[in-house]
């Protein structure tokens, strides 16, 4: 799922204990910590290296218990790291640890139902009503193309399966839903616009479209993305979790701060994903997500003209500029870059690959944006790495 930026006042979650606080990380934080794994390949300069370095501390001045960050070009790899995973304990913090990637779920959920475009198994200008008859109310003006760039005007389940509390998600963080469940609470509301006419980012279209998956090859969503892109691409980090609790294999714990800024951090690691299903369960790493939208970017999952659909944004309120999965952002340090953001209980993820393929960043946090300053330092991380090597300063 993607959740939006929080105000003070305003949370969105629930689960089945009293919440252990955990006190609010403090300025003994270690210094980020940067493992070049082809170091031959890759000497950057002095005041590259430290830029890097600086925007991931910064993001843990800014209240980010920790970061881990990887950036691919042709020099080649670069990983580092910032603050600490584990609050509890003072475990180092590996920066190929598994995270939850939230909403990145739906460029590999996008992919799928593209590649079965191009096998002529769905039509991208087809109603939905065709595959999945009877589930979506109006289906009939619903065009798979309007789901996948959120265009569809259904609204958007996650605004009020908890009420607008994060305390409630927090509360039923255990709770197994089912993908229909989902779909039900969506379609108690009213549609936001006709479809076509409007866009806003909802949920709800990744879980019509996981369904769609289902439906058109049999098989689950889950298993279509794990033979199709998962396997192909060797992204052994890159899993969906099922009814499992845990993030497998090592990783940093996931906090969130369920007053606001400033208050103290509670430890949210285990959560049901089933809440996300296809909108935003995928657990993965950031080398994984690298090697994903480098693939994809680059030519190697889509013909290219179902990549040229895909990456043909159009803007949403407040969003960045949405195409068929994917979400373009641009500035004059890196130009236009691809790729999309994923937030859960306790995790922030933003992957982004520049359009010219040249340079892929994945940047993940254990914690939720949930202020401005927080916001900003992310912001600031995300284009010091995206800039070109050659001039970043």
């Amino acid at each position: 799922m993607r959740l939006p930026l929080l105000a003070a006042a305003t949370v969105l979650s629930g689960a089945l204990a009293v919440p252990a606080a955990v006190p609010a990380f403090a300025d003994s934080a270690p210094p980020a910590a940067a493992v070049p794994h082809s170091a031959a390949a890759h000497r950057p300069g002095a005041a590259e290296h430290a830029s890097w370095h600086k925007a991931l501390d910064d993001l843990v001045t800014a209240g980010v218990p920790a970061v881990i960050a990887e950036v691919r070009d042709s020099h080649g790899v670069w990983t580092g790291t910032s603050g600490r995973g584990d609050l509890g304990h003072k475990r180092p913090l590996l920066a190929d640890g598994r995270f939850r990637a939230g909403s990145e779920t739906k460029s590999f959920v996008a992919t799928t139902v593209l590649q079965l475009v191009a096998e002529k198994k769905v039509r991208l200008d087809a109603p939905i009503e065709r595959y999945l008859p009877g589930l979506v109310p109006d289906g009939r003006h619903i065009t798979v193309r309007q789901l996948l760039s959120h265009r569809s005007g259904l609204y958007n389940y996650t605004d009020s399966l908890w009420g607008g509390s994060l305390e409630q998600m927090y509360k039923t963080r255990f709770r197994i839903w089912t993908p229909k469940e989902l779909l039900a609470e969506a379609f108690r509301h009213a549609p936001y616009f006709a479809p076509g006419t409007a866009g806003h980012y909802s949920n709800t279209n990744y879980i019509v479209l996981g369904m769609l998956i289902e439906k058109v090859t049999g098989n689950t969503p889950e298993h279509e993305i794990t033979h199709r892109i998962l396997g192909p691409l060797e992204l052994h980090h890159t899993s969906f979790p099922g009814n499992s609790v845990r993030i497998p294999g090592p990783h940093a714990h996931g906090y969130i701060r369920m007053n606001g800024p400033g208050s103290p951090l509670t430890d949210v690691t285990e959560e049901n994903m089933s809440a996300a299903s296809t909108a935003g369960a995928l657990i993965s790493t950031t080398h994984d997500l690298n090697r994903f939208f480098s693939a994809l970017i680059g030519g190697k999952l889509l013909p290219p003209a179902l990549l040229r659909q895909m990456q043909d944004v159009k803007p949403l309120p407040d969003q960045s500029p949405y195409g068929l999965g994917l979400d373009r952002i641009t500035d004059p340090a890196y130009g236009t870059a691809y790729g999309h953001t994923g937030g859960t209980l306790g995790y922030t993820t933003y992957s982004y690959t520049t359009a010219d393929h040249s340079r892929q960043v994945t940047i993940s946090l254990n914690t939720m944006v949930d202020s401005v300053q927080i916001k900003k330092a992310m912001d600031n991380a995300l284009t010091t790495l995206l800039r070109p090597a050659a001039t970043a300063k």
